[in-house]
């Protein structure tokens, strides 16, 4: 989980006044109509910007499920929106003392709902469940795990989030390599660490592309800056960040441990041998894109779709490419460990409150127990029966207009309609994600493998005080700067690994143990939830 430190806000009187107005006027897109005297409509702060590549659509209002929702509902919604790249805007809306009736809660807000709900923003939900959210009271009773992360840890219930009853929803990162190259040097798909060593080591000595030039190929590339290097930590029963211990069953911080040392050995030796992308500190996804495209990367760290897209994009030209997803490397660690940690989420952090401002609760919880219900998930994950998705032996599939639109592909094309892939206040269905994010075989192999990973390693949500927010926030501003300063030195070798120990104890200087503490104590309240 990322803590992020908020600065002062600067911004003028005359933005916040405006985004206090927009709290009442904004009606976002074509609405279910204007709300008059005996349908007032309900106002809904949305976690992020609207963007879409089709023209007409212009906010959430424009989209059919939401039209559906109101017309089923009979209540209109006022979309705004919360640009979520910075906090700024979310905290003038709190500054100024007036809110929407549903204030969707960023996750890189820093207490989260709970700090709303002790400052008098939010209003805890378990009486108007009770009372009014017959199908989000059934979903919690029959999923106590999903209610234990939905609650809060005295039991509170304050929000209505995206739910994922099937988790392999959520095993759509990991690290992927080109099975025809490793066809090519007579290699099979590598399991553990040395497996990888093996692999790499041979695309960097031949020609895997074949262009003659045998020294262009890099074996392992990055888009994201150490993404694929991090990715290797697993091995060593490690992640780059707070993490379960499997041997001690208590938290821990895996860059501080001492067997990070001996994964920052390994990743130094790949660097030194050629192995690593010399450039993997400097190269962003763009420019990874152009390295990829040129048929000269084995092998990297990403998200599933990067699986469909550069075989749309490369198999006409190379009719054997194939790029497959692989299972977590076992290491010294002895397990294939996972680091996706949305694995341990059944809901995230974020989720739609309702402020204490809301006009009429009732109203709202009703609205948002009909968006998290069946048929309101459905209208939101797969848009109109008969138009955007049909039925067929019992299973829902997308039409033939939304697979051969002539204007648009088809994942455009269905925002006319839903959002498959992405969520709001609904049960996110594995199917209707499938269709986009499972295109070919291999984009289903490498959700099944990467599902299949060992999650020991893996924190649920974990919830913090405000104080102990601001706490973590201050120790781990430093500590992660210096941390990832220092795994890129030691990689790099501009830094001797004869110097681990000094790190350790610069680490230990900038409070990373106390940090450690306030992770257990969280864990421990969660435990007992």
């Amino acid at each position: 989980m990322k803590v992020i430190k908020v600065g002062k806000m600067s911004l003028s009187i005359l933005m916040a006044a405006s985004l206090i107005a927009g709290c009442g006027d904004d009606k976002s897109g074509d609405q279910a109509g204007a709300a008059d005297e005996n349908n007032q409509a309900v106002s809904f702060l949305w976690n992020g910007k609207f963007s879409s590549k089709i023209p007409e659509l212009k906010g959430y209002g424009d989209v059919e499920a939401y039209k559906e929702i109101q017309k089923r509902t009979g209540i209109t919604i006022n979309f705004q929106e919360n640009d979520t790249s910075n906090l700024s805007q979310f905290n003038i809306m709190l500054a100024s003392g007036t809110y929407p009736d549903i204030i969707y809660v960023p996750s890189n807000y820093p207490g989260g709902v709970a700090k709303l709900i002790e400052d008098g923003v939010a209003i805890p939900l378990n009486d108007l469940i009770d009372k009014y959210a017959p199908n989000y009271k059934k979903l919690l009773d029959e999923n106590p795990e999903i209610k234990k992360q939905v609650m809060l840890d005295d039991g509170t219930i304050a929000k209505f989030p995206q739910v994922n009853l099937d988790l392999r929803r959520n095993a759509w990162a990991g690290t992927m390599i080109r099975q025809d190259w490793l066809d090519q040097v007579g290699l099979p798909m590598p399991k553990t660490i040395d497996e990888w060593y093996t692999a790499l080591k041979a695309f960097k000595e031949n020609d895997m592309n074949g262009n003659g030039d045998k020294n262009d190929e890099i074996p392992l590339g990055d888009q994201n800056r150490m993404g694929s290097i991090t990715s290797f930590s697993t091995a060593y029963g490690l992640l780059v960040t707070f993490q379960m211990n499997p041997q001690t069953g208590k938290i821990t911080y895996g860059p501080y441990e001492s067997a990070f040392k001996d994964y920052l050995e390994m990743m130094n030796k790949w660097y030194k041998e050629g192995l690593i992308d010399s450039e993997f500190a400097a190269t962003d996804k763009k420019g990874f894109e152009a390295k990829f495209s040129n048929n000269i990367v084995g092998a990297y760290g990403g998200t599933i779709s990067g699986i469909n897209t550069y075989k749309n994009q490369m198999q006409a030209a190379i009719p054997d490419f194939k790029l497959v997803g692989v299972s977590p490397p076992v290491g010294p660690a002895g397990q294939s460990f996972s680091a996706a940690e949305q694995l341990a989420q059944y809901v995230p952090l974020e989720g739609a409150v309702v402020s204490s401002q809301a006009k009429d609760p009732e109203k709202v919880m009703k609205l948002l127990d009909f968006m998290i219900s069946e048929e309101g998930s459905d209208l939101q994950n797969w848009g109109l029966e008969g138009e955007s998705y049909v039925i067929e032996n019992g299973k829902k599939k997308f039409t033939d207009a939304i697979w051969n639109d002539p204007n648009y592909e088809a994942r455009v094309a269905v925002s006319r309609y839903a959002y498959p892939t992405s969520g709001m206040v609904k049960v996110m269905s594995y199917d209707a994600w499938a269709s986009f994010e499972l295109e070919h075989p291999e984009a289903r192999e490498a959700n099944e493998r990467w599902f299949n990973a060992d999650r020991t390693l893996l924190l649920p949500p974990l919830l913090f005080s405000g104080s102990e927010s601001q706490e973590i926030s201050r120790i781990m501003s430093e500590v992660d700067t210096y941390m990832k300063e220092m795994l890129l030195k030691f990689v790099m070798g501009n830094e001797p690994l004869e110097n681990f120990d000094t790190y350790r104890d610069t680490l230990q200087k900038m409070n990373i143990e106390k940090a450690i503490e306030i992770y257990q104590v969280a864990y421990d309240r969660y435990q007992q939830r």
